[in-house]
């Protein structure tokens, strides 16, 4: 009997000392422990947010899942996790956190708590299921040293925040469809250069190009204003506009000028040849910028399908 009480008593002693190694670790150990928050950890590192969160607290993290942040708009993380948008993601990470410690059972009788940067989240309680804001709870209090971690499904947004690569997405969208038909009215002109209309129609069609010109180049100054915002590809095909619009520019200037002083210019080589490598750069431009978008959302459509994050 003796022997049985000691084992007992063994078996109760080791449980309550891996319980105390469990709950010594802080809430970033917790959640690098876990293993289901790998996102999450890297996104703290990276919004020098891990020294806050291994204070003292207590504090209550409503901890996005890895497969909760791969449901944000492609791109999206690895435009926050830039240096130059640490605030943004701090603001995005200080909305998942609670300065106090809020169990399942007290979640159940609130409405609403305030994170640590003031904002509010709403809490509800349905079906035994608690929900913050939109996103719901799906492994409740891990407990740490500091706090409780709550696994949410969905990254929590602060109220007005929007996706900012999704808007440059459309930028270039729109982007694309005005290079498209650039290189429609270019490669008109280009059939024109071999025959015999008159100066008329020349100057109509470069007249075209310069409001075409003109457009891209307002989309474009909008796409480099939002570069620190915009995904890696996003970028690059934005560097790569900039040449082949600058370079169409200066030959439409060249040709109207032409026509201007001389209206005979349209039947000289050096004017044909000028609108020849207008065609050109307006190929290239549209050639070069929907090769590298579709290779974006290429990459996009097959980091969805395996779900597993990739170097962008």
């Amino acid at each position: 009997m003796k022997r049985l009480f000691m084992a007992a008593m063994a078996i109760l002693l080791a449980s309550i000392s891996a319980l105390a190694s469990h709950t010594q670790r802080d809430v970033v150990d917790t959640a690098i422990h876990s293993g289901s928050f790998n996102t999450l950890t890297q996104a703290l590192k990276a919004a020098d947010m891990v020294d806050t969160l291994k204070g003292p607290g207590p504090y209550t993290v409503f901890a996005p899942t890895d497969q909760a942040f791969r449901q944000l708009p492609p791109g999206t993380l690895e435009v926050l996790m830039k240096p130059e948008n640490k605030e943004q993601l701090r603001s995005i990470l200080t909305y998942h956190v609670v300065p106090e410690t809020i169990t399942t059972s007290q979640a159940r009788r609130l409405n609403s708590v305030d994170t640590l940067d003031g904002q509010e989240l709403r809490i509800s309680f349905l079906k035994g299921v608690v929900g913050v804001n939109e996103a719901k709870v799906t492994k409740s209090e891990i407990a740490a040293s500091n706090g409780v971690i709550h696994a949410v499904d969905r990254v929590l947004l602060p109220p007005g925040t929007t996706s900012q690569v999704s808007k440059i997405g459309d930028m270039l969208a729109r982007f694309e469809s005005k290079a498209i038909e650039a290189r429609r009215e270019a490669e008109t002109l280009e059939s024109g250069r071999r025959h015999s209309w008159n100066w008329q129609s020349h100057a109509r069609h470069l007249g075209t190009m310069t409001d075409q010109v003109n457009e891209m180049g307002k989309i474009l100054a909008q796409l480099e204003a939002s570069k620190s915002q915009a995904t890696l590809f996003q970028e690059k095909a934005v560097e790569a506009a900039r040449p082949h619009l600058e370079d169409m520019a200066r030959r439409v200037e060249r040709a109207i000028n032409w026509l201007n002083e001389d209206r005979r210019s349209t039947s000289r080589a050096e004017y044909k040849d000028n609108l020849h490598g207008l065609w050109v750069s307006a190929d290239r431009l549209y050639t070069d910028v929907d090769t590298i978008t579709d290779y974006h959302e290429a990459r996009m459509r097959l980091n969805d399908l395996t779900q597993e994050p990739i170097a962008r």
